[in-house]
């Protein structure tokens, strides 16, 4: 069997190892995998399977309109690369259980044609004393589509910092954003990975000199185990995105000074590296394993 995996050139540069780790996994299920660059995924004759590690849903999109077998699937594209609409998804399919509680930070979208509206005082006052509960409270500004920490910013002391607003929405220029209540965790966070619809593993994850926990931010990571109550509040969430249909992906919680999770985002191209580095876990192997039996 033939398949692709396909990235963006400058994202295969860096995943380099990753991809030769799928490769060598891919031969022992009979699938001779091929990195295909994204700018040329269109001009490639049909695979039997394809792994799409882009980020862009339509490629995704292409190969199911033909009948390919492709992981992950455009929906989890979609929304695993928006993190608005990634809300908005598991708003709408989370359990009563999981809803009837705080399970995700209080959010607030803006459009990058509204994003120029941050800098009145006064809707800058309204908008974070609903979030947050008061107009001087803390709130976190992301962008979207980024990706690593790149475009999450702080602003302490909510809408009374308007230096630090103007260079926020400054360097946000150009892109939908949203402006949440900041959780309180210590700059901790558990990334727990899924393949297959599966619950996989879990890394926590520790911010070093900065409110943000990610990894390539210079954060630490150690193995987490998950508790069995842990366990099937994650599967919650699983099921909403659903369950099998995930290939390969990541689910990131914050977690609070009081052992709660709270929903962060998810991340459907998840890296590798982390989990390699501090576990013995090999989740290439597993995923084309599960891939193998997908086809």
């Amino acid at each position: 069997m033939k398949g692709y995996i396909i990235y963006q050139s400058s994202e295969a540069e860096k995943n380099a190892g990753f991809i030769g780790k799928l490769k060598e996994e891919g031969n022992k299920y009979d699938i001779s995998f091929e990195y295909v660059p994204y700018e040329e995924y269109l001009e490639h004759a049909e695979p039997d399977i394809v792994i799409n590690r882009t980020r862009d849903y339509r490629v995704s999109r292409h190969y199911e309109n033909k009948g390919i077998a492709v992981s992950n699937p455009a929906y989890l594209v979609h929304i695993g690369n928006n993190k608005y609409e990634s809300i908005r998804y598991l708003s709408e399919r989370l359990t009563y259980e999981v809803k009837s509680n705080k399970w995700a930070a209080n959010t607030w979208f803006v459009g990058k044609s509204d994003l120029s509206s941050l800098l009145d005082n006064e809707y800058l006052c309204r908008l974070v004393s609903n979030l947050a509960g008061d107009a001087s409270n803390d709130v976190v500004i992301k962008s979207v589509d980024g990706h690593g920490g790149d475009e999450v910013f702080l602003l302490e002391n909510g809408a009374k910092n308007t230096d630090k607003i103007k260079e926020i929405t400054e360097k946000l220029k150009g892109h939908d954003c949203i402006v949440q209540e900041r959780i309180e965790s210590n700059s901790s966070d558990v990334r727990v990975y899924i393949v297959g619809g599966e619950i996989y593993a879990a890394v926590l994850r520790n911010g070093k000199g900065d409110f943000r926990a990610n990894h390539s931010l210079g954060g630490s990571a150690s193995e987490y185990k998950l508790m069995s109550s842990q366990k099937s509040y994650v599967m919650k969430f699983v099921e909403a995105l659903g369950g099998n249909k995930i290939g390969m992906a990541g689910i990131d919680f914050i977690l609070t000074k009081d052992g709660k999770f709270i929903f962060n985002e998810i991340e459907e191209m998840a890296g590798s590296r982390m989990l390699y580095e501090c576990t013995d876990y090999n989740i290439a192997a597993d995923y084309i394993k599960w891939a193998g039996s997908f086809i």
